[in-house]
């Protein structure tokens, strides 16, 4: 039986007995709270459980490759083959023969709780990959176990205690302003202050947005996001 989805305090800290009572008795309709160490104040500007519609704005257009089934968000490539890729799309580059998805409308200043999985059956160079801000902070695995963060023609930062593996849920907090993140991968938590500390992509004419690459063969599972807008 698939558990209730909680929010990421309350999956931290929600006793035995409450996450073994109905979905609807263990969380109410309030909003999740707010928590950070790097902003006292937060504003809820996303939340989503995948239990409704499609969310157009956060996610684009939605395909046949994107679905929301069971409460779970599923992304998958959209071709499985070159041949087929360059027959419809007229063209040799960009074929979607990897899972490729945006989640939209960054804030400048933010904190995102996240609950997802990458379905593969092993690592690949560079994928599964997050971008946090399109091609710009870059968080993939650690083959054996963790992650690793790499910013922008700056330093890279291994975390194997966070132990983060693939076809495993991923509980990733991050929150962020300009010249510092904090990222929490299942509970393992460590803040980077520097100055390529930055999610904006002056090229990208989309904006501020996380951008997920899976790899060929890969399926990328949503299970919650909560995004709050922050100040000081």
């Amino acid at each position: 039986m698939r558990r209730p989805k909680l929010s990421y305090r309350l999956r931290v800290f929600v006793p035995l007995c409450a996450i073994m009572l109905p979905a609807k008795a263990a969380y109410s309709d309030e909003p999740p709270s707010f928590e950070s160490e790097l902003f006292t104040n937060g504003m809820l500007v996303y939340s989503d459980d995948f239990d409704g519609e499609f969310n157009r704005q956060r996610w684009g257009a939605p395909t046949k490759n994107k679905e929301i089934k069971d409460g779970r968000l599923f992304v998958t490539a959209q071709f499985t083959s070159r041949e087929e890729a360059m027959k419809v799309l007229k063209r040799d580059h960009h074929l979607g023969l990897e899972p490729v998805v945006h989640l939209n409308r960054i804030p400048e200043q933010f904190v995102c709780h996240l609950r997802y999985r990458c379905e593969k059956k092993e690592l690949e160079t560079g994928r599964p990959i997050l971008q946090i801000g399109h091609h710009m902070i870059k968080f993939n695995y650690i083959k054996g176990g963790g992650h690793r963060i790499q910013l922008p023609d700056g330093p890279a930062f291994s975390e194997p205690e966070s132990n983060m593996k693939l076809n495993e849920w991923i509980d990733l907090a991050i929150e962020y302003k300009p010249g510092t993140i904090r990222i929490s991968v299942n509970g393992h938590s460590k803040t980077y202050a520097h100055e390529k500390v930055t999610i904006i992509n002056e090229k990208d004419k989309h904006g501020p947005r996380f951008t997920w690459k899976g790899g060929p063969g890969c399926r990328i599972v949503f299970d919650s996001v909560r995004l709050w807008e922050c100040d000081e």
